[in-house]
């Protein structure tokens, strides 16, 4: 009976270690989010002043889209995510040059939630 338990345990533990480590890798600190973004665009070929710009502009859209979780009508958000987006780009287009502005959005639209997948999919 000990045995049983002592297994138990262990398979507790490791299930519980291995839950708050797939957690943990999904929560990144703002620092930490902010210099990955940094190295990310830098990649790109964006100086240091080019890549404060693109930071700026998604600062200002992120409160927009966050807003949008709220909405019942998926269709309706998808369109006013759609809109941000567009908004943001057009944003980027006049802070970079087009070769860059063209990198930036490419690399964006890449970064969906869930592989560019829109959100909210189930199984149909």
């Amino acid at each position: 009976m000990k045995k049983v338990i002592a297994l138990l345990t262990v398979v507790l533990c490791c299930s519980m270690m291995t839950t708050a480590m797939a957690q943990g890798g999904q929560q990144m600190d703002p620092a930490a989010r902010l210099a990955m973004m940094k190295e990310r665009y830098k990649g790109l070929g964006l100086n240091d002043v080019q890549v404060d710009s693109v930071i700026a502009i998604q600062n200002d859209m992120r409160p927009k889209m966050m807003a949008l979780r709220d909405m019942q009508d998926a269709d309706a958000r998808m369109a006013k995510m759609k809109e941000i987006a567009d908004e943001r780009n057009k944003r980027i287009e006049k802070a970079l040059p087009a070769d860059l502005a063209k990198k930036v959005i490419e690399a964006m639209s890449q970064q969906r939630p869930g592989g560019g997948r829109p959100p909210g999919g189930g199984g149909k």
